[in-house]
């Protein structure tokens, strides 16, 4: 069983968030944070469920695209780094990590790519994922492992709780 079970394998969003809680990560949000699973299944769109994890929060959406969003990624990177692995049901994906409000690297986990000067950032890292052209075939599950190294953010024992959401509109 996968340590990202929770996930939707099809449509997700998954968002490190080093060092926050996840009633801190959805609270930088400026979103009103509900706890339990009362009212999740009447949801369709903008839902944000936040699972507790080894060093921080992991933001989990389906079928959502929050944690690709400057607006969002920006405030919930201030003071700490967040990484996200997002795809949809058309195989469109990315991978964006920020940290200190500032973006730093974006690119496509499903398409392999030459690396450059401009994108340098943990490099040796996705080489070895496999996440950039010569070497690839990563895909989202290195996607995720990046994730994990850049903030030091592992999903543990108890991530597939759902400990705190809220819905954001964008």
């Amino acid at each position: 069983m996968s340590v990202y079970s929770w996930l939707d394998d099809d449509a997700f969003c998954a968002t490190h968030v080093r060092g926050l809680t996840p009633h801190e990560a959805l609270a930088r949000l400026g979103i009103e944070v509900f706890d339990g699973d009362d009212e999740e299944g009447e949801i369709e769109e903008g839902l944000i469920c936040a699972h507790p994890a080894e060093g921080g929060t992991i933001l989990g959406e389906w079928n959502g695209f929050a944690g690709t969003l400057d607006e969002v990624l920006r405030p919930l990177s201030a003071g700490t780094v967040t990484a996200s692995v997002f795809v949809n049901v058309n195989r469109v994906a990315s991978f964006d990590h920020y940290a200190e409000g500032r973006k730093l690297l974006s690119f496509d986990p499903l398409i392999p790519h030459e690396t450059d000067n401009i994108q340098t950032d943990y490099l040796a890292d996705r080489i070895e994922l496999g996440l950039v052209h010569g070497n690839s075939g990563g895909g989202l599950a290195a996607a995720r492992q990046l994730a994990e190294r850049i903030t030091g953010v592992r999903p543990n024992a108890s991530s597939h709780i759902v400990t705190a959401h809220g819905i954001l509109e964008y």
